[in-house]
């Protein structure tokens, strides 16, 4: 007798608890069983599920009660070994179950769907015959038989059935007359295939009408290739009904072709010349280099000034890369600084380069994935979701603005992309790049413990000079009784560049127009009713818009408290900042770039290319203007408030602020021509904007220090947050309560193998600050450990415990949350 094999396997439902693999029963055929990496159809209850072949094995502890496999889904494994091991390492690193992280790792629309179907099992007529002996009411008979009668042999989706119906269906189903169970859906999304036409073979004599002959004669001179239906209606004048009756007439025939969905294609190679590299630049690839060529894992922080030329050492390592024989990874944090970092890579690399980021449509997204397995690729362009395409062979990972808090994913699974390409190298004994003019407090410190090797490019390109830093003290503003988003000195400063024919950025980091409205007769502020915010008011459209849950709602003529008309907008966003502007320089043009303004596909890259092209003179918008944009000819850059996020109940607000200001800076002044920065604040003394005035940039880093190591938070502690949220605010209260008590007396008897345990500090339980968000009440838990270790062991087993008992209440486990609201 054959030893039964048995498939262990993760079952694709993220309603199921916990995280473990499930046992089916395998063929035992060696030829037709699926490897380790396929996808499976099991039986899951009583529907037909997807589930992902995690391993084999001969043994089982459910061997009498074990369900064999319904089918195998995929010819060719979409997940490698590697991938594998990768995902059980984040699946316990990042406290997330093997399923959440699949969708990271699979195509775009590839996840199996099921769908409850019926189907008839004999003839119409007998079924009419059997309803007809049975009491019903005419109306559901007749109801139930329209639908029933549109039905075949093969399965079809169970429409909406009234109760009388579902059960006039069952006993359809207990007489085997029809029969319902769970089937897979057709895939989301395919590769793209278009109808082409060609002459068929032999000649055809039957005549033809004057507009048949202009396609025949147009297709001979094809010489037997195969054209699209478009390109031959547009080549002779004809309609698709010409080609129908061409096809009939067998005088060509059709077929389907599969083409390829771009995402640029207009962007063509260009054969600008490559930079020679600077001093700085030469040692930095040096030493990069030589530790490429020891085949080990390595980890450098490349630290540059704004200008420094990080970006051709980028593409200098990735081209020794490519020698080797080994793969890239580019990462940007944000998609706007994608199409501009895709055309520098594509005029070095051609063809051999794939973009993958959330703004391509799904289609796109699921070739270029394709075209990574299928091996074409060797260098990967995108955002942090492109570190899980199956890029064969890699040896260098490069996050770019390694401090963008955007590497961070801020939803299940919740891991930071800096964590995993660290991990990543280590296993492949790939090369690590971080690079930053303003590098997180984490690599900072990391590169002071020789985790990092820190390398330095002190200086801009060409020897250009910095730019200029000037302070505008809010404070004094307001005793002068000048109340203008734009200080006299930006003002001047603004119209000075625009005579001079150079641009402006303009930094705003609030959306809308007004901040929130307020009655000036009670006081009453509206806010969300599903949660604990403000509603924003946006003048474009015009509408209050909670930027949390996306409620939108018309703005009120009268106070819904006290019915006043004392209605007053408070605050300013970039609606408003962008309406100013248009009205003190009329003329010119200014573009607004935010969330609202680059919703549409390829907006991001339309407004880089009109800035590129001088049609745009001054740019306003959110921090997205503030990171990775090279222009020559922006020489002035205006920072409107900078104690945005100062005052936010937040450790890292400080560094957020430092980051931010600098890399806004960092725009102004990167061609021929000198850049000034103009920065409004109210707190000028600041360490974080003082520092920025000064060009004391290691002050900031050693300040900062020594607060993260005095509050015990990153980089010297570990850091988890548990938020706990329900709908019922004494449940999510109780839920944490307990669950933060048992965490304590689990801490505090912990073994010797976890010695860091017990000096865990627990902050909480207490309200969010957000307390509210989407209608679910929101509490908060703080663990500081010097060791994250013991967590790993600990957490998933209280939580599991606790998840039975109070179901209604959600747990997320946040490892180095980047937000604490």
């Amino acid at each position: 007798m054959k030893t039964p094999c048995y498939a262990r396997v993760v079952v694709n439902l993220p309603q199921l608890p916990g995280d473990r693999l499930y046992d089916y029963l395998l063929s035992g055929d060696k030829e037709g069983d699926p490897s380790p990496g396929a996808r499976l159809l099991v039986p899951f209850g009583g529907r037909k599920v997807e589930a992902v072949l995690w391993e084999k094995t001969t043994d089982t502890e459910y061997r009498e009660e074990i369900r064999p496999v319904l089918a195998v889904l995929d010819e060719e494994p979409l997940l490698s070994g590697f991938q594998r091991a990768l995902i059980d390492w984040m699946a316990g690193r990042f406290f997330c179950r093997r399923m959440d992280l699949l969708k990271l790792f699979f195509p775009p629309g590839m996840k199996v769907a099921t769908e409850k179907c019926w189907q008839r099992l004999v003839r119409i007529t007998e079924i009419e015959d059997f309803l007809s002996g049975l009491p019903l009411p005419e109306d559901t008979r007749r109801n139930f038989l329209a639908k029933v009668r549109g039905l075949t042999d093969k399965p079809a989706s169970l429409p909406f059935l009234e109760k009388e119906e579902q059960q006039l269906l069952n006993h359809l189903v207990r007489c085997e007359y029809m029969k319902t169970g769970w089937f897979p859906k057709k895939p989301g999304v395919g590769f793209k295939r278009i109808k082409v036409y060609k002459l068929k073979d032999r000649e055809s004599g039957l005549k033809l009408t004057p507009k048949q002959q202009q396609v025949f004669r147009y297709l001979k001179a094809q010489k037997g290739r195969a054209i699209p239906a478009r390109e031959i209606l547009a080549a002779a004048g004809v309609t698709s009904a010409v080609l129908k009756t061409l096809v009939k007439k067998e005088v060509i025939e059709s077929s389907f072709q599969r083409v390829s969905r771009s995402p640029f294609p207009e962007l063509a190679k260009t054969a600008d010349a490559v930079p020679s590299l600077n001093q700085d630049q030469r040692k930095a690839l040096s030493l990069i280099l030589s530790a490429m060529e020891q085949e080990k894992p390595a980890a450098f922080l490349l630290h540059g000034v704004t200008g420094s030329g990080k970006t051709e050492v980028y593409l200098k390592v990735i081209e020794e890369t490519i020698k080797r024989g080994k793969g890239a990874f580019y990462l940007v944090p944000e998609i706007s600084l994608t199409p501009q970092t895709v055309e520098r890579v594509r005029s070095r690399f051609g063809d051999t380069v794939a973009v993958f980021h959330s703004s391509l449509s799904q289609g796109e997204r699921f070739e270029q994935w394709w075209r990574v397995k299928r091996g074409e690729v060797k260098v990967v362009v995108g955002a942090r979701s492109a570190l899980f395409v199956p890029l064969a062979q890699p040896g260098l990972i490069i996050l770019d603005e390694e401090h963008e808090y955007t590497y961070k994913q801020e939803e299940t699974p919740r891991y930071h992309a800096r964590e995993v390409a660290k991990e990543i190298c280590q296993r492949v004994n790939g090369v690590l790049i971080l690079g930053s003019a303003t590098p997180s407090l984490e690599s900072y410190r990391a590169s002071e413990t020789g985790e990092l090797v820190k390398i330095t490019l002190p200086r801009r390109v060409l020897g250009r000079a910095m730019p200029e830093i000037k302070l505008v003290d809010l404070r004094e503003e307001f005793k002068a009784r000048r109340f203008s988003v734009l200080s006299p000195l930006l003002r001047e400063e603004i119209s000075l560049r625009l005579d001079r024919e150079e641009q402006v950025i303009l930094l705003l980091n609030r959306r809308g127009y007004a901040t929130f409205i307020i009655c000036r007769e009670c006081g009453h502020v509206l806010k969300c009713s599903s949660c604990d915010v403000t509603l924003t008011y946006h003048q474009r459209p015009n509408l209050l818009v909670c930027h949390y849950c996306g409620l939108r709602k018309k703005p009120p003529d009268i106070c819904p408290q006290c019915r006043s008309h004392h209605i007053r907008y408070v605050g300013r966003g970039t609606q408003r900042l962008e309406e100013e502007l248009n009205r003190l320089y009329p003329g010119f043009r200014v573009v607004r770039m935010d969330v609202d303004t680059t919703g549409r596909k390829g907006r991001h890259e339309e407004i880089y290319q009109d800035l590129v092209k001088g049609k745009i003179d001054i740019l306003v918008g959110t921090q997205m203007v503030a990171k990775g944009f090279d222009l020559p000819r922006v020489t002035l850059v205006g920072i409107i408030n900078a104690d945005t996020a100062l005052n936010l109940p937040d450790f890292r607000c400080a560094e957020r602020t430092h980051q931010l200001l600098t890399q806004a800076a960092g725009r102004a002044g990167r061609g021929e021509k000198a850049g000034t920065v103009i920065v409004q604040t109210f707190n000028p003394e600041h360490y974080s904007i003082a520092s920025l005035r000064h060009g004391d940039e290691e002050g900031f880093y050693r300040r900062e220090l020594v607060f993260r190591e005095a509050g015990k938070y990153p980089p010297f502690t570990g850091l988890v947050r548990l938020v706990f949220s329900g709908v019922k605010a004494n449940f999510v209260a109780q839920a944490a309560q307990e669950i933060t008590s048992e965490i304590k007396r689990e801490l505090a008897g912990a073994g010797q193998e976890y010695p860091e345990a017990k000096k865990t500090e627990v902050i909480g339980p207490q309200p969010a600050v957000i307390e509210k968000v989407q209608d679910r009440y929101r509490w908060h838990t703080l663990l500081k450990i010097p060791d994250l270790k013991a967590l790993y062991v600990l957490l998933p087993g209280v939580l599991e415990k606790h998840r039975k008992n109070l179901p209604d209440v959600r747990v997320i486990i946040d490892e180095n949350p980047y937000s604490m609201l």
